[in-house]
């Protein structure tokens, strides 16, 4: 019996290709807004750090009151690269899902055609075999019968004459 065969294989191979590489831009994109949210940490890290050194009346306090404001322009460009990069990821994470759906669906319509070609060689099968039963069946009675004939043949006398007693 014949093997198998999608004739959609090739394009399930690049569709799985395409969410591969879809996961890959995911996993990117992930990596960039968790980078940004490290930095952001760090930046209100050192606002606080800063607004706690900006109370003092010397010179340190003047520098970390300026360091402070520097801090707080650069928070705000963080949360600015945030909001993109979380975008971004959003997009991304979209694309990824619709790409995994395609390869799902794909997948889906590979099993189904399997288990109907599946079905159709047990069919074969099973008709195969019912012909050879039926062929057997038919050589067991054919050869019944001439076991019949034969066992009536060799009972009945040679010439009609010793059937009449003339003999």
């Amino acid at each position: 019996m014949r093997r198998f065969r999608f004739r959609l294989t090739p394009v399930l191979r690049l569709r799985g290709q395409l969410e591969r590489t879809a996961r890959r831009e995911l996993a990117s994109a992930m990596g960039v807004v968790s980078a940004v949210e490290q930095k952001l940490a760090a930046a209100s890290q050192g606002v606080r750090d800063c607004a706690d050194q900006a109370s003092r009346p010397d010179a340190v306090g003047q520098l970390a009151k300026g360091l402070e404001q520097g801090l707080r322009r650069h928070q705000w460009r963080l949360q600015k690269q945030r909001q993109e990069a979380q975008q971004r990821l959003d997009v991304v994470r979209t694309d990824y899902v619709q790409k995994q759906k395609d390869v799902k669906t794909l997948q889906k319509l590979r099993d189904q055609q399997r288990e109907l070609w599946r079905l159709g060689v047990q069919r074969a099968e099973q008709a195969e075999l019912d012909e050879l039963a039926a062929m057997a069946r038919s050589a067991a009675a054919r050869a019944e019968a001439e076991a019949g004939q034969r066992a009536e043949h060799e009972n009945r006398p040679e010439h009609e004459n010793e059937v009449r007693g003339w003999a």
